[in-house]
């Protein structure tokens, strides 16, 4: 028999993905507070912050539309709930989905879908995540595009892998050590958009990626590619 298909999860009316994103950033914060003491230390200061900025910048939208709003204000909203719901996507799959300090009671209080823990077994990555196209988009963002290396005529992201882990550096020179990589984020989709600092114009962003399985194995790195920024 045919399992049902599972509901997205992020599939909700705005006023209620609102209180799902509260409550989840809530619950997360408070699990990762205390220091040495927290009841989760895997996830890093910087995934927090930006999942509080997602929220911040989308429910500042949000509450702008129960008064009097124009058409800008509902494309900002819809692009702010865009951009939260892959924050969102990307935080899960590399911190909450999986990891094993993270029990299912967790997940029903934060209502996220249920690890099924009779999942087929997931490999090591054994291929590698290929960049295959960066390019300027202005304000010191640079789009990356990548797929896998065994499937070019497919984008899709291989199964088993929550996403590619993208390490990146930027300076006046170009970086050739992947160990100088200390720039990490985890790219859930095939087009990515890197924000970097002002500082980094006209300098030289590295950057290498590898494929990451639901149980944070990783693939071999890509090669190191170089994009002057602007």
């Amino acid at each position: 028999m045919a399992r049902a298909k599972q509901k997205d999860f992020l599939d909700l009316p705005d006023a209620e993905f609102d209180q799902f994103f509260q409550n989840l950033l809530s619950y997360v914060t408070a699990k990762c507070g205390g220091g040495a003491g927290a009841a989760w230390t895997h996830i890093p200061a910087e995934a927090l912050t930006l999942l509080n900025n997602a929220y911040t910048a989308w429910h500042t939208a949000f509450v702008k539309m129960a008064g009097p709003h124009t058409k800008v204000d509902t494309e900002e909203k819809n692009d702010s709930r865009k951009a939260a719901e892959r924050e969102i996507r990307g935080f899960n799959n590399a911190y909450l989905r999986y990891h094993p300090a993270v029990t299912n009671e967790d997940r029903t209080a934060m209502n996220l879908h249920i690890t099924d823990t009779k999942k087929t077994t997931v490999p090591i990555p054994a291929t590698r995540c290929l960049v295959t196209d960066l390019k300027n988009l202005g304000g010191f963002r640079v789009e990356i595009r990548f797929q896998d290396e065994a499937t070019p005529d497919s984008r899709a992201i291989p199964y088993g892998m929550n996403g590619a882990l993208l390490n990146s550096t930027w300076g006046p020179e170009k970086v050739t050590d992947y160990a100088l990589l200390k720039d990490s984020k985890l790219m859930t989709e095939n087009t990515f958009v890197l924000r970097l600092p002002p500082e980094a114009e006209a300098k030289f962003l590295s950057l290498a990626c590898r494929w990451q399985n639901n149980k944070g194995e990783l693939g071999p790195w890509s090669e190191i590619m170089y994009i002057a920024v602007s």
